[in-house]
């Protein structure tokens, strides 16, 4: 059975849909059972929400201080490291005069008992100055680097290149990368 045009058109007519503030207006007319009326907090769980936000504040003032400590530790234990080296410098620095005046005299003793035994005494103070980490700055037969090695004086030889160190007149030291004293040089110049 197939139902008319008129039919359809009637049908429509007394079945109206619905717009959505109808909709509404019965869903509002519904109890609501689902919903109850919310309870204050009892006063021991804001006392517990109290106390957590408190310990949250307190660790992360904890993780603070500690993370302060931390660089401090690092901090000091870096300005100690220096000042060791820099008071090993300067002791370095004030010796290396001696070490000079070793040198000439080695130059003006004709005693072999006496020139072995200046040896045997520079021998010992550059090994003092090994066990310090200071090292003596290579000179003669390098090119001129300006960060280890003073110029005093410059030489022509033709059969060396130029810019090539030819003669060290006073010799310089170094610990790790600080250099102690410069060593002073003569250097070829073509």
């Amino acid at each position: 059975m197939s139902i008319s045009e008129e039919e359809k058109k009637k049908y429509q007519k007394d079945v109206k849909p619905q717009s959505k503030e109808t909709q509404k207006d019965k869903q509002e007319q519904k109890p609501k059972q689902e919903e109850q009326p919310k309870e204050e907090p009892k006063a021991e769980e804001v006392e517990v929400d109290k106390n957590k936000a408190l310990a949250d504040e307190y660790l992360n003032l904890a993780r603070v201080i500690q993370a302060d400590f931390d660089n401090y530790r690092k901090r000091s234990i870096e300005q100690i490291e220096k000042a060791k080296t820099d008071g090993i410098a300067q002791a370095v620095e004030l010796m290396l005069p001696s070490l000079d005046a070793f040198k000439k005299a080695k130059e003006n003793i004709k005693d072999e008992n006496t020139l072995s035994g200046i040896n045997m005494l520079e021998k010992a103070i550059n090994s003092g100055l090994e066990k310090l980490g200071v090292e003596k700055i290579q000179a003669v037969g390098l090119p001129l680097d300006p960060t280890v090695h003073n110029a005093l004086a410059v030489a022509k030889d033709e059969q060396k290149e130029d810019g090539i160190i030819l003669d060290e007149f006073q010799a310089g030291y170094k610990m790790k990368d600080k250099v102690i004293r410069c060593s002073q040089v003569l250097v070829n110049k073509l």
